[in-house]
């Protein structure tokens, strides 16, 4: 039981890590990048990698990475609902979203 809750958690930060990358990367390669979505999908990313790797390692204390993970979601969300009309930025609300989801029940008993 345990395992498969892990893995949700894995799972959903790792679908939000990669749709946050492919975003910044078509952004970065646009001829008019939008530097605050750039900005906002690479600290997601890496809040995101930062839970998975520490998950992977089977880690007893994950300290603030579920927080910190939660919180760079919902800002890379905001950022990217200024841009509905992109499949891309789409994609990455929705993974962003289902991450913070996710991740809230760790998040939560992490800080109590």
């Amino acid at each position: 039981m345990i395992q498969q809750k892990t893995d949700n958690y894995i799972k959903a930060c790792l679908k939000a890590w990669l749709f946050c990358e492919s975003c910044s990367a078509a952004e970065m390669k646009s001829i008019t990048p939008r530097y605050d979505l750039i900005i906002e999908c690479n600290a997601c990313a890496e809040a995101c990698f930062d839970v998975v790797t520490r998950l992977l390692s089977k880690a007893d204390n994950l300290g603030d990475l579920p927080f910190n993970c939660m919180i760079h979601c919902w800002q890379c969300i905001e950022e990217c609902q200024k841009y509905p009309e992109n499949e891309t930025i789409k994609a990455c609300i929705d993974s962003c979203t289902a991450c913070a989801i996710t991740i809230k029940e760790i998040a939560v008993f992490t800080l109590n």
